[in-house]
């Protein structure tokens, strides 16, 4: 399929326009072209109508045509057309001329009637006059045609004489349009140009200065392109460094303790060796899963990711009981309070889940046994989703800093990569929430809350639980 071309599909419509507007000044220049042929030949017609009246004369109280033969065939020749008369009176009928044309009478007031007719075969202009006659008690009509062949070259003797110029004047608005389509799409043509000489890693801005309107539009979306294909190059480079950074220490880990058990020396060594081989690998893992599940909520990742409405207390509840086994395992008091009712927010369940998981994690991990640990969700007067725990709780002075990625408690005292809060806080700005953390209800442990925006749609209601 051959590529089309902006500038010749332009040229083509102003060309197709043009022999439009070509077609319809043909036909107009002909209209006008047999307008003034006509009027001419009419001209004449009448005049020789009139011509032939004033040769009426009145005898023997009878109409009579007082004129020679030979004045009748000067009145006749034409070495183009064919002339034929006709003269009629009330009373006697036809007295002159040819019976083939046919009889136009109107009032004797000598008034013209026009009219085109075909007789014997050819197109005739004819003209008619009636004139009353008081002498002889009668009314006389004159009538007189003629073939239209000089009429037909006279209005194309015209139309020639008026194509020449709309021809010329047709050519140099085309060469002027082919201008001006070339002119105008010089900036585009540069646009493309500067874009083709950019490196691949050069993502800066295209300037618009210069720019007709139609191209600061398209610059303007080319940017926003760039803009956000730049913020997935650094999401990209930032997962690939810190992915590196990160799992250099639990890798080296593997390595070291994998070399422990191949120089264990009695049985005791290399089931320890194993050991914190075994802890080494699943801290790998670990920090695999969590650095994958980042990446998943980047904004930029995410935003192909479709929001829909869903039920947060049916989420929560399914999500919460994932973690029953190992509140149990923990001797962890696992509590779940929600309203009887739905709330719904827009959102990704699997998102939200994630968003959920590490909550949940988080706050099993810092507890001790016999500790309690609450999930809950409100309605009002935002949705909002908590997790709750009566654990060591966080400082206030590291309560903003514990969202950021890779940052841990300096004795916080259990294994982790310091990137499920930073997750959580990712999951809830892609869902315009915000999360923040607080003490405790009673003063105890800390309170992760993240609230949804207000504006929800009600659905029907909830199942008891």
């Amino acid at each position: 399929m051959a590529e089309s071309s902006l500038r010749s599909g332009l040229t083509i419509r102003v060309i197709a326009a043009a022999l439009a507007l070509l077609l319809l000044d043909g036909i107009a220049c002909y209209r006008i072209a047999a307008h003034f042929a006509n009027l001419v030949y009419d001209r004449w017609l009448i005049d020789s109508t009139r011509s032939l009246a004033q040769a009426l004369r009145v005898s023997d109280n009878e109409v009579r045509i007082d004129l020679p033969q030979v004045a009748l065939q000067i009145f006749q020749f034409d070495a183009v057309d064919k002339t034929d008369f006709r003269v009629d009176t009330a009373r006697r009928g036809m007295i002159a001329g040819d019976a083939a044309l046919p009889l136009m009478r109107g009032e004797p007031d000598g008034s013209v009637q026009l009219q085109t007719a075909t007789v014997s075969g050819h197109s005739m202009r004819l003209v008619a006059t009636t004139l009353a006659e008081p002498d002889a008690r009668d009314i006389a009509t004159v009538e007189v045609g003629e073939t239209l062949i000089k009429r037909s070259t006279l209005a194309t003797e015209i139309l020639l004489a008026m194509a020449a110029p709309q021809l010329a004047l047709l050519l140099t608005a085309l060469v002027f349009a082919w201008l001006a389509v070339s002119h105008g799409l010089k900036p585009l043509t540069a646009l493309a140009s500067a874009i083709e000489a950019r490196g691949h890693d050069n993502m800066t801005p295209v300037p618009e200065l210069n720019l007709p309107k139609e191209a600061r539009v398209l610059v303007s979306k080319i940017n926003d392109l760039l803009a956000r294909l730049e913020r997935a190059m650094l999401a990209q480079q930032r997962f690939v460094a810190d992915a590196a950074h990160q799992l250099r220490t639990p890798l080296a880990a593997v390595l070291l303790y994998a070399e422990r058990a191949e120089r264990a020396a009695d049985p005791d060594s290399e089931h320890q060796a194993l050991r914190g081989l075994h802890a080494a690998v699943a801290r790998a893992a670990r920090l695999s899963q969590q650095l994958l599940s980042l990446a998943r909520a980047e904004p930029d990742a995410a935003a192909e990711r479709s929001l829909t409405t869903l039920d947060l207390v049916s989420l929560a509840r399914g999500v919460g009981e994932e973690w029953i086994p190992r509140a149990l395992e923990r001797n962890i008091d696992f509590g779940f309070l929600a309203p009887r009712e739905p709330v719904t927010v827009a959102g990704n369940a699997g998102l939200l889940g994630e968003l959920m998981s590490n909550l949940i994690d988080n706050a099993l991990r810092y507890c001790g046994p016999r500790s309690r640990v609450t999930l809950s969700v409100e309605a009002h007067p935002a949705p909002t989703l908590s997790v709750e725990d009566d654990g060591p709780g966080i400082p206030a002075a590291e309560r903003e800093r514990i969202f950021e990625r890779f940052y841990r408690l300096a004795e916080s005292g259990t294994e982790g990569c310091g990137l499920g809060l930073a997750i959580v806080k990712e999951i809830a700005t892609l869902h315009r929430a915000a999360a923040r953390v607080s003490p405790g209800s009673d003063g105890r442990g800390s309170r992760f809350t993240v609230e949804f925006p207000a504006a929800v749609h009600r659905t029907e209601r909830a199942t008891a639980a």
